[in-house]
């Protein structure tokens, strides 16, 4: 079995007395994807903050490649780890080309690179699009190309995405969950994202983290996580499964 890529020990958050989250714990192996579920306030974006660095941790220890995160550099981590996250619009007017290519901020642009990361994000024809003409589904998409260019195609990365299909209708919803898949099994990279939807952690995520007010009610594979009586207990409401409507993809 491969070293884990991810380790996170008995880790929490404390900012101004106030207990965001409390001794979580979870293993990640690369081409591994986790599904991180929870009510509003629940800690999915601290968590997510947590693992791309951008925030102190009281206690514990969280580990990228069997190295404290800590120890690690900004520009070693811009080369393993990245964030899509919910951001502000771009102040000024901005392509969707150099948009991405901020992936890389202290290199030159590689064009073909660039190219080749919005193609994989179906995004390449607004290449020359300002990015804040783009509609919030769109710029998803292109955040998603940013993080490819950034990363491109080394090996053992996490990729850590904050609810990346907030904003996507149907189709866009299931190409996004797909990506992420096919990037963590094919340049095996660990992915973290977190979502309100069961039925995205079920169709893409190994492992489910269920949390509530900042506390781990269950970290397991997906199939044992998503139980009605589970999700009871993480949403405070009465779960029960159902029939539901997705897009799938159909052969031409």
């Amino acid at each position: 079995m491969s070293m884990p890529l991810v380790s996170v020990a008995n880790f929490g958050v404390t900012v101004q007395g106030k207990r965001l989250l409390h001794d979580i714990s979870f293993v990640l192996r690369a081409g591994d994807v986790l599904a991180v579920l929870g009510a509003n306030g629940a800690g999915k974006s601290t968590l997510i903050a947590a693992l791309s660095a951008g925030v102190t941790q009281s206690r514990g220890q969280i580990d990228l490649d069997s190295r404290p995160l800590a120890d690690w550099s900004l520009l070693e981590l811009a080369e393993r780890r990245a964030l899509n996250a919910s951001e502000p619009a771009v102040p000024f007017a901005m392509s969707v080309s150099d948009y991405v290519a901020l992936g890389r901020p202290f290199a030159s642009p590689d064009n073909a690179q660039v190219a080749n990361a919005l193609q994989a994000a179906h995004a390449h024809q607004w290449a020359e699009r300002d990015y804040a003409t783009l509609s919030t589904g769109e710029q998803t998409r292109v955040q998603l190309a940013r993080s490819l260019y950034q990363l491109g195609d080394t090996p053992r990365c996490l990729w850590l995405l904050d609810e990346p299909c907030a904003h996507l209708d149907l189709v866009q919803k299931q190409f996004v969950l797909s990506l992420i898949a096919q990037v963590a099994k094919v340049r095996q990279w660990a992915v973290v994202f977190s979502t309100h939807d069961p039925a995205e952690a079920q169709q893409v995520a190994d492992h489910v983290l269920l949390v509530r007010a900042g506390e781990a009610l269950v970290s397991a594979p997906v199939a044992e996580a998503l139980s009605a009586a589970n999700l009871s207990v993480c949403y405070g409401v009465n779960v029960a499964r159902r029939d539901g409507f997705v897009a799938v993809e159909t052969q031409p």
